[in-house]
């Protein structure tokens, strides 16, 4: 096996990896693209003016990979609060931790002798690369409501749920803004994000940005020891609820952590040789397990293996 070739463009990152989302909208450059998210999730009366984010984006040398703070904060310019967030594996206690985040934002507003009139409305959006919620609807809003009048409590609180899965059910007239912006983020091969970018003209800003980061050697290492740490704690999760099960289910679970392996090749050093896709196929689940854990620090695919 050899190292791939310096000149071989290695594959766009994934903008649903969390880290990934967080440097893409969270980096000041591109901040017109996270207003033009926002407006296009809350469709606000008037058109979003300024936004802060709270606190800034990590710098790509404090990304840990064992606890990593990746949600965007943001403050409008109406003094309203927006938590948002990139979901791609489905949590136990998701809805309890939706609450939680507007929770955070909403009582962070209140100092010393503050008075509770002066809070802001706090709105959580939730991009999900998973189905939630029964029905077809992908993009769900919940407020406090009476039950028998529909009357809004408080419009305090708010919460978005995108469910990314659902795409395919909408009307080509249904939210299109906000079904581009959707589409672009699920998207899986480059070709599919170029036709997105001619068709809406804030999307070839996106791609552009998406492409300037997969291109960032810093933040490329970033991505992959992100996605790396997810793989091993969902492996660490299978083999807790797997032992004692039998052989075919344990096998099962092999298969899972080559598919991990393979990708984070993949996203590290190009598309695999033939020797390699040979080693990872026959490879023992202890091989498989040593190699994931090499394979962030690696600098050429052989290393992993030798």
């Amino acid at each position: 096996m050899t190292e791939i070739a310096r000149d071989q463009k290695l594959p766009t990152l994934d903008p649903k990896l969390d880290v990934v989302f967080t440097f893409l909208f969270g980096a000041e450059r591109n901040r017109h693209l996270l207003v033009a998210l926002l407006e296009s999730v809350l469709r606000p009366v008037a058109p979003i003016a300024s936004i802060d984010l709270l606190p800034p984006r990590p710098d790509v040398e404090d990304v840990d990979e064992k606890s990593v703070f990746l949600d965007l904060r943001i403050r409008l310019d109406s003094g309203e609060q927006v938590d948002v967030e990139m979901q791609t594996r489905r949590h136990p206690a998701l809805r309890e931790r939706v609450l939680f985040y507007w929770a955070r934002l909403y009582t962070s507003q209140l100092h010393h002798r503050d008075r509770y009139p002066s809070l802001q409305r706090c709105i959580v959006i939730l991009i999900a690369n998973f189905i939630e919620l029964d029905g077809p609807e992908f993009h769900s809003v919940f407020q406090v409501l009476d039950r028998k009048r529909q009357r809004l409590f408080s419009p305090t609180l708010e919460l978005h749920l995108l469910e990314l899965p659902k795409l395919s059910n909408l009307a080509p007239a249904d939210e299109p803004q906000l079904a581009a912006w959707c589409r672009f983020l699920s998207a899986d091969t480059d070709e599919q994000r170029e036709i997105l970018a001619m068709q809406h003209s804030f999307l070839k800003d996106a791609k552009q940005a998406l492409d300037d980061l997969s291109a960032d050697p810093q933040v490329r290492e970033a991505a992959i020891r992100r996605e790396l740490e997810l793989h091993l704690r969902e492996y660490d999760k299978a083999v807790t609820r797997q032992q004692g099960l039998d052989e075919g289910r344990q096998q099962g679970l092999a298969e899972g952590m080559r598919r991990s392996l393979a990708r984070l090749l993949v996203l590290k050093f190009g598309p695999c040789t033939t020797e390699a896709q040979d080693r990872l196929q026959n490879a023992t689940p202890e091989e498989l397990e040593l190699w994931l854990e090499r394979a962030v620090a690696a600098t050429t695919l052989e290393s992993v293996f030798h």
